[in-house]
């Protein structure tokens, strides 16, 4: 089973490549350029490393959100639809171990993506330190992750779902930020979102991140994925 599992790594790899990793690619490129020449323009042709990370802070958030969902989008339930589960388990392979290895193979294909991409600002704007912000990109996708899988392996339409999910905790969070009662039961219920930017500023400009704020952000993805786990080791995936 385990020689079966490591097998399917390569093909998991490939189908991200071709399905996912094109698409990031041109969608942080044309973001990238939309977003970032304008402010290129109004900084002037000498950028330093701190108006490099001004740019990043500005445009970042924007770029990885819209990456993370692209990368969610379907990474169980496209296989439960399409019926691919059919060909991928007519082996003896664990499906909850199938799914994690492909969350963690997905995880690094969208940090290699990012890698590429913050290169590629590097060469074009102004070099620049990419580990501090690879971290980032990192929370963010840990953060979105466990959420996503959860609902991935429970509804079929899984993208709108995850999206309304994180609007839901943005908007909470912005309107009942100061609320008590039963809003504030509401806001805390939903993913701690709103931890993400600032994590970003303390990540890119000090190098450092609250450790609580960090542990509310994963703790409460990881119940998700491990509850996303549950579902599909007692739920028939077709």
């Amino acid at each position: 089973m385990k020689e079966n599992l490591t097998r399917y790594a390569y093909w998991q790899f490939r189908d991200f490549l071709r399905e996912r990793a094109i698409a990031l690619l041109l969608v942080g490129l044309l973001l990238g350029f939309m977003m970032v020449a304008p402010i290129r323009t109004m900084m002037g042709a000498n950028i330093d490393a701190a108006g490099a990370r001004r740019i990043v802070i500005m445009v970042l958030p924007q770029i990885v959100f819209i990456a993370t969902f692209i990368v969610f989008n379907g990474i169980i339930s496209t296989d439960r639809k399409m019926g691919y589960y059919r060909f991928l388990f007519s082996k003896p392979v664990s499906i909850p171990a199938y799914y994690t290895q492909c969350f963690l193979v997905y995880f690094v294909g969208f940090i290699a993506v990012f890698a590429i991409l913050l290169a590629v600002f590097s060469v074009t704007v102004a070099p620049f330190n990419p580990l501090l912000t690879l971290a980032y990109c990192a929370l963010v996708y840990l953060s979105l992750g466990g959420i996503a899988f959860f609902i991935s392996s429970l509804f079929r339409l899984d993208w709108p779902i995850l999206v309304a999910v994180y609007l839901g905790s943005a908007l909470a969070n912005a309107v009942w930020a100061e609320r008590t009662g039963w809003r504030m039961v509401v806001r805390d219920m939903l993913p701690p979102m709103h931890k993400l930017n600032p994590a970003m500023n303390d990540l890119i400009n000090l190098g450092t991140v609250d450790a609580r704020s960090v542990a509310w952000l994963l703790g409460y993805s990881a119940l998700f994925f491990v509850a996303g786990l549950v579902v599909l080791w007692r739920r028939p995936i077709g």
